[in-house]
């Protein structure tokens, strides 16, 4: 097997099953959700960008039942178990779940962009806060929004431990502080509202069941080597969430472009 492809395979097999993929926690989308819906047109187009196996998506389409919703990630094995889960609930006509680039989204039913909203939970970082801003406002409508999750300091740097401040800026260097996330978004030409603390729930909700799936896999005794080092990597993640957890916190950003009408 390649590389690249033993890389995704052990992602699978570690995230198999696992709700969430990210912090997260769907009483605070669904609020959100709900605190956007008087914004939104009868029938708006949504994107879920990061999607994973859906666990916002699913929220995003029962939250506004009139909704056409773009599910999107470029992990296949995501993809396939949403697909299933929107059956389930009978939500398979009202979301098309595809793999893709977050970069070059494809079109919902013909229509390339023309969002009402653009949601992205703990995804953004994977391809950096200012190529998002760049590459998904041509797609939103005049009023559209975006709303997207994002791990941020909640110390200023001589109140950080080294710990924390070791971990997350090898593997996120844009790490960044709330304000400093707003500042970013006014610069790419977006107008935002207060952003929203997400709650201590949203990362217990992914880092419980991940520790004991990590135990659970480290019982195997035919873990293949990218597997194993994946394993050490998220024990490392969830180390620094024990010991210097309150270093880092999830705000919620929501944004509007800086339209002025002609």
């Amino acid at each position: 097997m390649e590389p690249e492809n033993e890389i995704m395979s052990a992602y699978t097999i570690v995230f198999d099953h696992l709700v969430n993929l990210g912090p997260g926690d769907s009483a605070t989308t669904r609020k959100l959700v709900e605190r956007l819906c008087q914004d939104l047109s009868s029938g708006p187009r949504v994107a879920d960008f990061g999607c994973g196996v859906g666990a916002s998506a699913l929220v995003l389409a029962q939250c506004l039942p009139t909704a056409r919703v773009l599910a999107l990630d470029s992990h296949a094995p995501f993809i396939a178990r949403l697909k299933a889960a929107a059956s389930v609930r009978g939500l398979e006509e009202r979301i098309s779940a595809v793999v893709g680039d977050m970069a070059d989204p494809p079109p919902l039913d013909g229509v390339k962009g023309e969002f009402d909203l653009i949601w992205s939970e703990s995804a953004i970082y994977s391809i950096g806060r200012a190529n998002a801003f760049a590459w998904w406002r041509p797609l939103l409508n005049p009023n559209g929004w975006l709303v997207f999750s994002d791990i941020v300091w909640q110390h200023e740097p001589a109140a950080r431990s080294d710990m924390a401040s070791t971990f997350w800026v090898r593997e996120y260097p844009d790490i960044t502080t709330a304000a400093g996330v707003v500042d970013e978004l006014a610069a790419a030409g977006f107008n935002t509202i207060d952003p929203v603390l997400s709650t201590r729930k949203a990362w217990s909700n992914y880092y419980e069941p991940l520790r004991e799936r990590l135990r659970l896999l480290k019982k195997c005794e035919d873990n293949s080597q990218a597997l194993i080092s994946l394993i050490a990597e998220l024990e490392r993640e969830i180390d620094v969430y024990d010991c210097a957890g309150d270093d880092v916190t999830l705000y919620f950003f929501l944004a509007r472009q800086d339209y002025i009408p002609e």
